[in-house]
């Protein structure tokens, strides 16, 4: 039997964004960043605050990231006025996330894994297209009439 060498990986764009996952655990939240380049992760633990939420969103503008969260944070007073967002904000389906977690056992694991997961999402091609990006007209106040 013939042994053939593995395939290599796809080399990352050069013009690819760090993106990041972040997931509210029941007192803090855990956000992972990962380089497109390097496939670095660097995870962060952060308070449950407004304050909090909108230092990593300035941080994440610094580095020209883009953020993706559970549908489920859409009522965080963070994301009340989503035209003064500086970064890229893309939501995935909170029903599924959770599905995906409990198949994977992610739910006996810190909320640092489900972030590192929320910020592979964009780079999976079955979970991509149940990604939502958060336009500016979003208001969670107000219902959709469509």
């Amino acid at each position: 039997m013939a042994h053939h060498a593995p395939r290599p990986r796809a080399a990352a764009s050069a013009n690819a964004l760090p993106v990041c996952g972040l997931y509210a655990g029941p007192r803090r939240s855990a956000a992972v960043l990962i380089d497109p380049v390097t496939q670095r992760q660097l995870p962060l633990s952060l308070p449950n605050t407004e304050q909090a939420f909108g230092a990593l969103l300035a941080w994440l503008a610094e580095r020209c990231a883009q953020l993706v969260i559970p549908d489920t944070l859409l009522a965080e007073p963070f994301l009340n006025h989503t035209s003064n967002i500086p970064v890229v904000v893309w939501i995935a389906p909170s029903a599924l996330l959770e599905a995906i977690r409990l198949v994977t056992s992610l739910t006996n694991r810190s909320p640092k894994q489900t972030a590192a997961l929320l910020a592979r999402w964009p780079t999976v091609p079955a979970l991509r297209p149940f990604l939502r990006r958060l336009s500016a007209s979003h208001h969670t106040d107000q219902l959709s009439l469509l």
